[in-house]
């Protein structure tokens, strides 16, 4: 009997290799190497008291703790739903709390997509949104962004031959990685398409709250049926916690909860629990929050902050010292700087190797964000000014500027 090799015991899903471009390869960093590539809050942000004393309170109470370690119901526990609800504006039925935001998406994704379905993604975007479509197989449908908008007159141009998509992806506030906040007329207008042809907008708002300059417009509205949120905790409280909502559609409502019934069940109800006391859902006070109703709202406000600072002092490194200087479309929130050099005799992947090689640090090139041209970086690099301590972030920048400038460099 001939045994065959243990990978043909492999489902098709589970045999197919990553066809998503992601970041591109990864370098080993040296010791001592400082890569401006992250995309989680600084060390030096996090709510490390809050959530010490929330942990304690909800240890220090047998009958909370116990609770918090038995099974619960796949929608999330009552007061941390609630709380999202009120945030933003809807019924508490019409939360489901998830693993974080990326979990949120691939609920979306498998409620609503089929192999071969359509969709619309914005060119740049987020590109390990495709990690997850690329299952389903999709007919993407680019949504160009330039620096003063999107085009959406070639999207409708697209949508009157006849072509259906079933979901639109966008991030609208401070966008990964542009920076870019989408005006409220767009918003409207990229609606009215919706509502019009039928498909769901999904709004991947992880940035929300972290605006340098106060709030963004109002989010995608939610009186329409045509609207589904996506939020997430990892940008504030911290990604480890694993947790986020979304705010759906009622008729979206129940296919996502059997889904996810059938998945993990539930998120983790001892995190909720801590979390609920970091935020001040149900009858907790938020924890270390005398300066605001919201726990959340508090800690948000300090790291808006402090990246706003953090940008300014990597936007400034990268002017003074990179030949010609460089451009910024958006100085807008969130937690990236989107950058584009005056200079385009940079050779930009001979700057990367540069800098890993040499200087000690890496940054993302521009061409992994796009799709269309999916080869040319258009002289753009994303950095990630939230993840470092002011200190090192100038260190990081101060390399990064110099493997820019370096004569190795050039085209």
């Amino acid at each position: 009997m001939t045994i065959e090799t243990p990978t043909t015991l492999l489902s098709a899903a589970g045999a197919r290799e990553d066809r998503s471009r992601g970041f591109g390869k990864t370098s080993t960093q040296a010791s001592g190497s400082i890569p401006l590539l992250g995309g989680a809050p600084s060390p030096d942000l996090l709510p490390l008291e809050q959530i010490r004393r929330a942990s304690a309170e909800l240890t220090a109470d047998p009958q909370a703790l116990a609770d918090a370690l038995q099974y619960s119901v796949p929608t999330g526990r009552s007061a941390l739903r609630a709380w999202a609800a009120a945030r933003e504006g809807v019924c508490e039925d019409r939360v489901l709390i998830t693993n974080g935001a990326f979990h949120g998406l691939s609920l979306l994704f498998e409620a609503l997509l089929d192999p071969g379905d359509a969709l619309i993604a914005e060119d740049p975007t987020y590109p390990l949104v495709f990690r997850n479509l690329q299952h389903k197989e999709p007919e993407i449908i680019p949504l160009r962004l330039g620096p003063d908008g999107f085009d959406i007159e070639a999207l409708r141009a697209r949508l009157a031959t006849g072509v259906r998509p079933k979901l639109l992806y966008t991030v609208p506030d401070f966008h990964n990685p542009t920076g870019f906040v989408t005006p409220p007329e767009q918003r409207q207008h990229l609606l009215q398409l919706a509502e019009h042809y039928g498909f769901v907008v999904v709004s991947d708002n992880a940035y929300h709250g972290l605006g340098f300059g106060g709030a963004a417009p109002a989010d995608y509205p939610l009186d329409s049926d045509r609207v589904a949120h996506v939020r997430t905790f990892s940008k504030v409280l911290g990604p480890g916690l694993r947790l986020g909502w979304l705010v759906l559609p009622e008729w979206l409502v129940g296919p996502v909860a059997r889904l996810r019934a059938n998945q993990d069940q539930h998120s983790s109800v001892l995190t909720q629990a801590v979390v609920e006391r970091v935020v001040g859902a149900g009858d907790f006070d938020a924890v270390g929050s005398a300066t605001d109703a919201s726990g959340f709202d508090a800690i948000a406000s300090t790291a808006r902050s402090a990246y706003a600072e953090r940008f300014d002092l990597v936007a400034g490194i990268l002017d003074d010292t990179v030949p010609g200087g460089i451009e910024i479309d958006h100085r807008t929130g969130g937690i990236f700087l989107w950058a584009r050099l005056r200079d385009q005799q940079i050779d930009l992947e001979t700057a990367q190797q540069l800098a890993r090689r040499t200087y000690g640090t890496d940054a993302v090139l521009g061409r992994y964000f796009f799709r269309d041209r999916p080869h040319d970086d258009r002289s753009s690099l994303r950095i990630g000014i939230s993840h470092l301590e002011t200190s090192r972030l100038r260190v990081g920048a101060e390399r990064l500027a110099n493997a820019l400038a370096d004569p190795k460099a050039r085209r």
